[in-house]
């Protein structure tokens, strides 16, 4: 006859209780430091020609396609042109447009406009008056240009970030040579036609730019970018906060040292 001791049966219950306990633990960790699986391509696609083509923005737009912005050395008629590409919900294309002149034009941000036609930003060396200038254009839903303007001085300008205003304008940012007392943050506001309303330089004595621009809800701007004139390493990024006239509420810089270390 077996004879259940049970303070041996709560013994091994005990143990058994810790060994899972264990195993949990040791699973978990395993798992947190597994590293996670990269998504599953639904579609990609591409789009080009013969020569180099290079996608800057990208943008969901409100019929769920997409509209993808950037510059075009195959198609248009410079050297390199702005390249617009609409697709549908799965990537294939419904137009493309090119717009620009003889020289080089490139487009770094896109933004759909509450009339549902694009504002795109960039570069030009076929307009304007300097080396390159800041360009806006304007089109409508199906591509076709409303209006275009070039903003810049004598030297290097460039947009990289263009926003639709609460307003019906456009803010545009980027980096600019020609004013300012460095190579400087530039940021411009426009009306609902693109002419200038006001402009504001931002930086110091050495390289500072920016990327990006929003609207706040105060009615200011959020501007992103970098410096090299204040913070501690060679590079920082750069965070502008200004009123709605472009005067600077305050600016923060988040970086590290030149060697990767505060």
């Amino acid at each position: 006859m077996l004879i259940i001791n049970r303070q041996a049966v709560s013994g091994i219950i005990q143990i058994l209780l810790f060994i899972s306990m264990l195993t949990l633990a040791f699973n978990v960790e395993m798992t947190k430091a597994a590293p996670s699986e990269p998504p599953a391509i639904e579609w990609d696609k591409t789009y080009g020609g013969a020569s180099a083509d290079m996608a800057e923005a990208v943008k969901q737009t409100d019929d769920g396609g997409y509209l993808v912005a950037g510059a075009t050395w195959s198609f248009g008629a410079g050297m390199a042109d702005f390249w617009l590409v609409k697709t549908d919900t799965n990537g294939n294309m419904q137009w493309n447009k090119t717009y620009g002149g003889a020289d080089w034009d490139w487009a770094e941000s896109v933004q759909q406009t509450s009339d549902g036609g694009y504002v795109i930003a960039g570069g030009t060396k076929s307009f304007g008056g300097g080396d390159c200038d800041f360009w806006l254009v304007k089109i409508d839903a199906d591509g076709n240009m409303q209006w275009n303007k070039p903003y810049g001085g004598a030297h290097w300008d460039m947009a990289y970030s263009v926003q639709q205003t609460s307003d019906g304008g456009y803010v545009i940012v980027g980096q600019t040579d020609s004013f300012g007392i460095g190579a400087d943050v530039w940021l411009v506001k426009t009306d609902s036609a693109g002419n200038m309303q006001w402009q504001r330089t931002y930086g110091g004595a050495d390289v500072d730019g920016a990327r990006s621009v929003q609207q706040t809800s105060d009615g200011g701007y959020i501007v992103a970018g970098v410096t090299r004139s204040f913070g501690v390493g060679s590079f920082d990024f750069w965070l502008i906060k200004t009123d709605a006239n472009g005067h600077m509420m305050w600016y923060k810089t988040y970086g590290w040292g030149r060697l990767g270390r505060s």
